[in-house]
């Protein structure tokens, strides 16, 4: 409203001037209306005194008509400075929108810190669609920069988790600094969206039991994995560099670790896994079955019935892993 107000009070502001103007060299000069009027037009307008009156009255006068009139060009050019801002601003929000829109099935990352930006990294290596968002004006340009969809919100508002997508999301990662943060972030999405799927960062050990109460399906700690593994990178380095290679979405080799859900339509589903998938034509091996009841089975034989909305943990080659894909799909 204010930015509607402002042009207004820009032609209140000449017409006061005028006004001024006119009457003034009227009084001082005794001219007529119309050779007062033109000597302040050509004051505001050009800024140049053509008159060049003796009296101290007129010379007062013209003073205040250039400044007055400098006065209102810089009032008229910051205004149309801000007009422009914020039109360009109301653009790339509605390019936003629409590129959010145009999203099914992605994920959300709150907070573009240490952690939230290492996130993003992994996910846009993976060719994974996610939006980020974060309080910062500085990380989101950041992000920006790097090709990712962010925005600046608070993560913690209904109305930006909204903007986000949340209603359409496969997933959120919670990985703002502050613990309480984070139970916020989690509770206002797990009302938002019961299907979602939530992973939430936690500081402390303690807070592990609010966050999935509040409705956090994963709960990390990257102090505790920083440690676990640069002890494993001690200990056992030789594994370590197997697991980062096989892990690692920027490895020069092509060995990858999948996870895929069996469909309702999938050709496995009631079926016996098999050695087709498990080491045969496709070359991708099971590592581990994730049963829809809740059983975990490491290093499956074949033998095992595979039912819809079991998850796989698959090892291969990414062509063989695009095979196997379409088969459990």
């Amino acid at each position: 409203m204010k930015r509607l107000q402002t042009p207004w009070r820009i032609v209140a502001g000449a017409v006061a001037l005028w006004i001024v103007g006119t009457a003034g060299f009227m009084h001082f000069e005794h001219a007529s209306f119309g050779d007062g009027f033109y000597e302040t037009s050509m004051l505001l307008l050009t800024h140049f005194d053509h008159l060049a009156p003796q009296d101290t009255g007129s010379r007062i006068l013209t003073l205040v008509l250039i400044v007055g009139s400098f006065a209102l060009i810089g009032y008229l050019l910051k205004w149309f400075a801000e007009y422009m801002i914020g039109v360009g601003d109301n653009v790339r929000k509605r390019r936003l929108q629409s590129k959010i829109k145009k999203m099914k099935h992605h994920y959300i990352v709150c907070g573009l810190g240490r952690v939230g930006s290492q996130v993003a990294r992994e996910m846009n290596l993976e060719n994974i669609a996610f939006v980020s968002m974060d309080r910062d004006q500085s990380k989101v340009g950041e992000a920006v920069a790097s090709g990712y969809v962010a925005f600046e919100a608070d993560s913690a508002s209904e109305e930006a988790l909204k903007t986000a997508g949340i209603d359409h999301a496969e997933g959120l990662v919670a990985c703002l600094s502050d613990d309480s943060a984070n139970l916020l972030v989690t509770l206002a999405a797990r009302a938002l969206n019961p299907n979602l799927y939530i992973v939430a960062r936690a500081n402390r050990s303690e807070n592990e039991v609010k966050l999935k109460r509040a409705g956090a399906d994963r709960v990390a700690f990257p102090y505790q994995i920083g440690g676990y593994h640069m002890a494993s990178m001690a200990l056992r380095p030789s594994v370590v560099d197997y697991m980062d290679v096989v892990s690692s979405s920027g490895a020069t080799t092509d060995l990858q670790v999948e996870e895929m859900v069996v469909g309702q339509n999938s050709r496995l589903a009631g079926h016996h896994l098999g050695k087709a998938l498990v080491e045969g034509e496709i070359g991708a091996t099971v590592i581990a079955i994730n049963g829809s009841d809740g059983t975990s089975r490491v290093r499956p034989s074949g033998n095992e019935v595979i039912y819809p909305g079991d998850r796989l943990i698959v090892l291969g080659a990414k062509t063989d892993l695009t095979k196997a894909s379409n088969l459990v799909q």
